[in-house]
């Protein structure tokens, strides 16, 4: 049986935060790292303008989001051999109308219609990250949602959580408290960050189990 957490700590607009708190109940599950290949995907691009369909934020299904980022979790059966629910590349999106966790044939088609046809300021690349790597080493101390306002002076964009920031141990033994944009939303070659980006073709392929990436850094 898939795991379902319908009551996961939630902010609107602070989904790298979500996910990570459903990775950790994910993970604390029994036997979860013999059970599920469990990753964290960000998908954004050089522009960070990507377009989403089917978000919760949007004024309708027909309508795209566009994003600076976004991230949800994937899994599927570590050992697997039948096709069946747990080989399957689940997604768990706790922004979209689509059901939670979606299969992600149907994730994909529905999120990224057309996506071959956008301008390509509006395609999706995807960052794989291995979900320990993503708990040990994540951290944001949330600064990339304040603005200077003249009037008011710096603001949050969007209502910050309620709970302290997150800073994975590895990052706080490294003393990194904020490594959400430079590490896992910039998608350029030039800094390696942590896991492994993909164009869209190969996502699919890689959901779809024809792709392997590396399981660390």
């Amino acid at each position: 049986m898939l795991p379902n957490f319908e009551d996961n700590v939630y902010t609107s607009q602070y989904c790298e935060e979500n996910i990570y708190h459903l990775a950790q109940r994910m993970l604390a599950q029994p036997d979860s790292d013999s059970r599920w290949d469990i990753n964290i995907i960000f998908v954004s691009n050089l522009s960070r303008t990507v377009a989403l369909w089917n978000q919760r934020i949007s004024s309708s299904r027909d309508t795209a989001v566009i994003w600076d980022y976004h991230v949800v979790l994937t899994l599927r059966g570590a050992f697997a051999v039948n096709r069946d629910d747990e080989q399957e590349t689940w997604i768990y999106d706790l922004d979209t109308r689509l059901p939670v966790p979606c299969p992600w044939e149907e994730y994909v088609e529905q999120t990224f219609p057309g996506h071959a046809d956008l301008p390509g300021q509006f395609q999706s690349l995807f960052r794989v990250v291995p979900c320990k790597v993503y708990l040990d080493s994540f951290a944001s101390d949330r600064s990339h949602m304040v603005i200077f306002d003249p009037s008011h002076g710096p603001h949050y964009v969007a209502v910050p959580p309620s709970y302290p920031c997150i800073c994975g141990p590895l990052a706080a033994a490294q003393g990194v408290s904020h490594n959400l944009m430079s590490d896992f939303v910039y998608m350029g070659g030039d800094v390696n960050g942590f896991g492994t980006v993909l164009d869209f073709l190969s996502f699919k392929d890689w959901c779809s189990g024809g792709k392997s990436v590396p399981s660390g850094v």
